[in-house]
């Protein structure tokens, strides 16, 4: 649950609903028996940087997002996501990396809690988003999509096994995602009804699978869970027999976050070939590590032998400020850059 801080007093539940309709966020909030419905500027997160937000209610909506030090061309030319939720309102506050790591930072990629010393825009009526949304409001989300899974898969599934797979900044989604087909599965057993085989498979795009680890043992913790290994969602890893590169054999076949790739662009075509839209920062890594392990037999697989499902993350609006990063890195033809932005 997402708290409100109030004269230093923790609120929960203060916020009922966030359904996103179009291009704004409509925020619901309980007041008793009473509904106030209010609009709200959404903001495009773009997620070629670490990220958090926050939002006050008076005397004006506004978002805040902190960010490191953008790149001087993004700064003089905004686009894609940054340019649209520019365009929306969004106020950002830039700060050094060590400012930022010193807030935001840490060995689980920061706290679902507010850093203390971060005064919010207004006292008692700022609400706190940390980065990937990595805290217990997204949990209403979570349980709606576990609820879309199990029924298609219950309808369409023939009964055969399933690997829902998801591409990992924070790995939230998973994590979260995890936990309600677990609640969900669970109320089934107790019912009687028939058994389902469903795991979810995060894919990390951050960091490594450590990295993505130590994060939802974090996040499991914060949000009511143990931390066990054993309750988190299966990770795809690199094969271990593929020829990456001086750069990827390092981080152990994993993509550093965010950096121009060839292998990345080959994914990002192949899968458009397919009529599959992916973006170059989550979708693309994520793909390529799937295709990797496609008709895998191999018990350490954890997607061996099931159908798979695949969650896509967003992101498509940033896909033309991703293609200028490989414009200028030589990765792009200057003809298809332009075509394709």
């Amino acid at each position: 649950q997402m708290d409100f801080k109030k004269n230093n007093v923790i609120e929960q539940d203060m916020f009922r609903e966030l359904d996103v309709l179009d291009d704004e966020i409509q925020l619901q909030r309980k007041y008793g028996e009473e509904d106030e419905k209010n609009d709200s500027n959404n903001i495009g997160k773009s997620k070629m940087s670490t990220n958090n937000i926050e939002t006050a209610d008076e005397p004006q909506k506004r978002f805040i997002y902190y960010t490191k030090p953008l790149p001087r061309y993004l700064r003089k030319n905004p686009n894609g996501n940054l340019l649209r939720a520019l365009a929306l309102g969004m106020e950002i506050r830039t700060l050094s990396h060590d400012e930022y790591s010193r807030l935001f930072g840490g060995l689980h990629g920061g706290s679902s809690l507010a850093p203390a010393d971060l005064d919010p825009p207004v006292p008692g009526k700022s609400l706190w988003v940390p980065q990937g949304g990595a805290c217990g409001i997204a949990k209403p989300g979570s349980d709606v999509l576990a609820n879309e899974v199990i029924d298609y898969w219950t309808r369409y599934g023939k009964g055969m096994p399933l690997a829902v797979c998801l591409p990992g900044g924070t790995c939230t989604t998973a994590l979260l995602l995890q936990r309600s087909l677990n609640a969900i599965m669970d109320k089934r057993r107790k019912q009687n009804e028939k058994a389902i085989d469903i795991r979810v498979v995060v894919i990390p795009c951050v960091g490594d699978d450590e990295y993505a680890t130590r994060q939802m043992i974090s996040l499991d913790k914060a949000v009511g869970g143990t931390g066990r290994k054993e309750d988190l969602p299966w990770i795809l890893k690199p094969r271990t027999d593929v020829e990456y590169g001086s750069a990827r054999r390092r981080s152990r076949g994993y993509f550093t976050f965010g950096q121009p790739s060839k292998a990345l662009l080959e994914t990002y075509d192949e899968m458009n070939s397919e009529n599959v839209s992916l973006d170059l920062l989550y979708g693309a890594p994520a793909w390529s590590l799937l295709l990797q392990h496609w008709r895998s037999r191999e018990s350490d697989c954890p997607i061996a032998g099931r159908q798979l499902m695949y969650i896509h993350s967003g992101g498509l609006e940033g896909v033309a400020s991703q293609l200028t990063r490989y414009k200028h890195k030589n990765l792009l033809p200057d003809a298809r850059a332009v075509q394709t932005s």
